[in-house]
């Protein structure tokens, strides 16, 4: 189910209709294997894969602590900054492949390498709590700690290893970064000009379109 919500306003905060608590608040009576909301005065019989989606045009809002408390928020508008971000990437693409080739495949080996790390670090605990008896004669786990400090080792100067490259990658795109600038700024003058006329309604999808062209 999906409607556009009621908004009361009240020193810039949005709020929803109080009228959507019970249905928020996830008031739900349960009689045998049927689920009921009380709506004002009415008990309403629901299904169990019900879902509520409020939606908002609302370029900035300001949602009130309880609100936030009861919902789950997604925004997806568009900052200047991520705007920036994302003509940079598109830039790079064009101009430079291989560069960003380079730059995402290094992100994927930072990752997995993290994740090779932590997992080193959960295998040494799960050792040591299963672990009976004196330490130091235990040598299986003796072996298994210096195996665990070794591999720990390597993986750590990968992980510096990548930053560094990483920082040589980006000092290279940062070149690119005034472009990106100024379609981020241009974007934002574009979406504006609706307040003027809503003939001059333009959606990202079609801004990208244009800058990809430029």
């Amino acid at each position: 189910m999906g409607r556009a919500p009621r908004w009361r306003s009240g020193d810039n905060t949005k709020d929803v209709d109080p009228a959507f608590d019970p249905v928020l608040e996830k008031n739900i009576i349960t009689r045998g294997r049927t689920q009921y909301l009380m709506l004002g005065e009415k008990q309403v019989q629901i299904d169990p894969a019900f879902r509520l989606y409020l939606i908002t045009k609302l370029s900035n809002p300001k949602f009130s602590p309880e609100l936030s408390a009861k919902t789950t928020i997604i925004d997806f508008s568009v900052t200047q900054k991520g705007l920036e971000e994302q003509l940079l990437s598109r830039v790079i693409q064009q101009e430079q492949k291989s560069l960003e080739d380079q730059r995402s495949k290094l992100i994927e080996e930072v990752n997995a390498n993290t994740i090779s790390l932590q997992a080193l670090d959960k295998q040494l605990l799960e050792r040591l709590s299963a672990s009976q008896g004196n330490l130091l004669d235990d040598t299986a786990l003796i072996g298994v700690l210096a195996d665990t400090k070794t591999k720990a080792q390597e993986v750590k100067e990968k992980i510096e290893a990548s930053v560094a490259t990483e920082q040589i990658i980006n000092k290279r795109r940062e070149h690119y970064r005034p472009v990106a600038t100024r379609g981020s700024v241009i974007y934002f003058v574009i979406v504006s000009m609706a307040a003027v006329n809503p003939m001059y309604q333009s959606s990202l999808a079609q801004f990208l379109q244009w800058f990809d062209a430029s």
